[in-house]
């Protein structure tokens, strides 16, 4: 995921409303849904895969182990797959059932560079340095929807319910890549709703949405020389990014507040004593919607043409990758809400809360330890990242759900998420995740009628507009 942890302030003011609410005298428990006991039974597999896919820590497109750990399970518990899918090998969508209602789920793998870290640490300390980690918990996300989807298939074929049930299986998603590439080449077609969830420092279903980004690009060309003896012969690419980076440092003053531009140098030439004809910067742009993202990227070629005219070199903007903020269903929302607080937030323990306590010490922030509540089902909660689950949500109707994973206010992308997700504090999480999911996908199976309703408010959400790929019809996954 690109980067969508909760403001710390939000959530701790949060936990004391939580607490109020709680304060009341509680319900009765609802019944366990008939994929508990089997996910209960199932634990200490799921956690080893967990473990498995943590050990592997594979980067975006790379993910070759762990793509196949899970595509493999699928296939020995009864579902066809299809690998390769979208001309990614690390990509698979999974069957199994046949007619209708069709609901997916979305599993996630990949690992983020530089993030290699002990496990249940309360410091960073990488197991290799430099190493990838799982800094956003892709571990347990690819898990536990595939553990849900084989508990939920095993229901369906015992009570004999009808439909079917999918595991996508979308690589390279903190690039911004997988589903956009799945959904352009057809692996979604005829899949009627689809859900999916994320670890997180606290447990909700989003309302939210997540911003639009889209990543550029930014390269200039110029004429190399010799920087002492004739510098008059040449014409700086880096001039030309330095320039450039001036006017967007002096832009950010005038975007909306909702907006993030953030970059890195990628070249900025070969020796001091080389005039550099190449120079490259990489910019991610994001905004609460798609058309404000746009509105900033016509600033940028602009101010990327300005600075090639200023030092005589070329300028040349192209787009690595890009999706819309998401479209969350109610009707599907509100019934991974109602599982949610079926199942109640991870069973934390003493040792647990030391651990999130030691690690916000280490940090920085408040030791308020770990969220042992669930939040109601309300508008504004969500992060301030994004995700290709942006371009899934265009396509079809899309709920997703939160679980605590990690210590309150910590940050995704950080070696503390990556200590946790091999921690009793990441499983316990993994395992909130796994039922509720589970539950969902049988309702969804059960009652086709919630299906119909959801379809009915995706239409009329998107206006009845088809989905449109940000990718040209030529354009391949790559990692940039």
């Amino acid at each position: 995921m690109q980067f969508r942890s909760r403001p710390f302030s939000w959530i701790l003011s949060s936990v004391f409303l939580a607490a109020s609410l709680l304060s009341a005298a509680p319900p009765a428990p609802a019944p366990p849904a008939p994929t508990d006991p089997i996910l209960d039974g199932e634990r200490a597999r799921w956690e080893e895969v967990a473990d498995r896919i943590w050990d592997y820590s594979e980067t975006a497109l790379k993910e070759t182990k762990s793509a196949e750990l899970l595509a493999g399970i699928l296939e020995k518990e009864g579902f066809t797959v299809t690998r390769g899918v979208a001309g990614m090998p690390t990509a698979f969508v999974a069957s199994a059932g046949s007619g209708g209602p069709v609901v997916g789920i979305l599993a996630e793998y990949d690992a983020l560079p530089g993030l290699s870290q002990k496990a249940g640490g309360a410091s960073k300390s990488p197991r290799v340095a430099g190493a990838p980690g799982h800094g956003c918990a892709h571990n347990l996300l690819g898990t536990a929807a595939v553990a849900a989807a084989l508990a939920a298939n095993r229901v369906r074929i015992a009570q004999k319910l009808p439909g079917s049930i999918r595991v996508f299986g979308t690589p390279a998603e903190e690039q911004i890549l997988g589903k956009t590439f799945m959904l352009r080449d057809g692996a979604f077609a005829g899949t009627d709703v689809v859900v999916a969830w994320h670890p997180e420092p606290a447990s909700y279903v989003y309302t939210k949405p997540r911003l639009a980004i889209t990543a550029v690009d930014v390269e200039f060309f110029g004429k190399t020389a010799h920087a002492a003896a004739s510098p008059w012969l040449g014409r700086s690419s880096l001039d030309a990014l330095e320039v450039f980076e001036f006017a967007l440092a002096l832009m950010r003053e005038h975007v909306l507040p909702t907006a993030r531009l953030h970059r890195q140098i990628k070249d900025g030439g070969l020796a001091a004593n080389i005039i550099p004809d190449y120079a490259r910067v990489q910019w991610f742009v994001r905004d609460e919607t798609g058309d404000r993202v746009n509105e900033m990227l016509g600033r940028i070629r602009k101010a990327a043409d300005g600075a090639a005219l200023a030092t005589e070199t070329k300028a040349k903007v192209t787009v690595l990758a890009s999706t819309r903020e998401p479209i969350y269903n109610e009707t599907l929302s509100r019934v991974l809400q109602k599982h949610l607080e079926r199942v109640g937030p991870p069973a934390w323990d003493a040792a647990d809360v030391a651990l999130a306590k030691a690690i916000q010490k280490e940090v920085g922030i408040s030791e308020t330890g770990l969220a042992d509540f669930v939040f109601p089902y309300a508008p504004g909660h969500g992060g301030g990242a994004s995700s290709d689950i942006g371009e899934t949500s265009a396509a079809l109707p899309l709920a997703e759900l939160a679980v605590a994973t990690g210590p309150i206010g910590t940050s995704l992308h950080h070696w503390a998420v990556t200590s946790c997700s091999a921690s009793a504090i990441g499983r316990k999480g993994m395992l909130v995740a796994e039922k509720v999911l589970a539950a969902t996908l049988v309702d969804l199976l059960r009652v086709p009628n919630t299906v119909a309703a959801a379809k009915a408010e995706f239409a009329k959400a998107t206006g009845g507009r088809p989905w449109v790929s940000p990718f040209p019809p030529d354009a391949k996954p790559k990692v940039y």
